[in-house]
């Protein structure tokens, strides 16, 4: 796995922001990204008939993302990939498994004996982008992750936690097929925008402490 590590300058007052986290990427040989990519699709129309998912006031919710109520984004609390049917999907578990514990030693923290997770996808056309977001900022947060499964040509954007929208200090890295990134849930993160008549896929996680709904299950 490569880290990129992000952090702050040495405070020089007591009330400077701080931070210090990593973004983690790790190559899955073993996936065949072909069918799974043409298994996802097969899915889309069913997903998409699925209930969109709600925000804490109980509005519907794309994930901030941008891309619509009508996405198979916008319906993340309402299935979970992990519990399909499919060998890609059994391997993209043992993957995601074996890549936390690999960024945890790279952090130097333990990983927890129970991680939950919560699994969906993303499908991007021509023209689209995922905008600026974070997937949690709760006590239970943990780490998030995203697994390439047809990409061309586009980047994901790794923000600092503080400056955001005066000269923001970023991290990018470019997309490519078969790699897996991990980083902490509360990271705003954002794709540069997608120019291919090829559907992009990548298939999003969190990982929790704790089971925070329904469709959450133990990685």
């Amino acid at each position: 796995m490569k880290c990129r590590r992000f952090f702050s300058a040495p405070p020089v007052s007591p009330y400077a922001p701080q931070w210090d986290f990593r973004v983690g990427t790790s190559i899955c040989e073993d996936i065949d990204t072909d069918s799974l990519s043409k298994f996802l699709l097969s899915k889309e129309k069913d997903v998409k008939k699925l209930s969109t998912s709600v925000r804490v006031d109980g509005a519907s919710s794309d994930g901030y993302t941008g891309l619509g109520s009508k996405s198979t984004t916008a319906k993340f609390q309402s299935y979970n990939i992990l519990t399909w049917d499919h060998p890609q999907i059994k391997k993209l578990k043992l993957n995601i498994a074996k890549s936390v514990i690999v960024y945890n030693d790279e952090c130097g923290n333990k990983t927890p004996d129970i991680l939950w997770i919560q699994c969906w996808y993303n499908v991007l056309r021509f023209g689209q982008k995922i905008r600026p977001h974070q997937h949690s900022i709760y006590p239970n947060c943990y780490l998030s992750g995203h697994f390439n499964v047809q990409v061309n040509d586009t980047s994901t954007v790794y923000m600092s936690p503080i400056n955001q929208l005066n000269d923001p200090q970023v991290i990018d890295i470019k997309n490519k097929v078969g790699d897996m990134t991990l980083f902490p849930s509360y990271i705003f993160h954002y794709t540069t925008p997608h120019y291919s008549f090829k559907p992009r896929i990548t298939i999003a996680f969190d990982l929790n402490l704790h089971k925070s709904y329904d469709n959450f299950i133990p990685l």
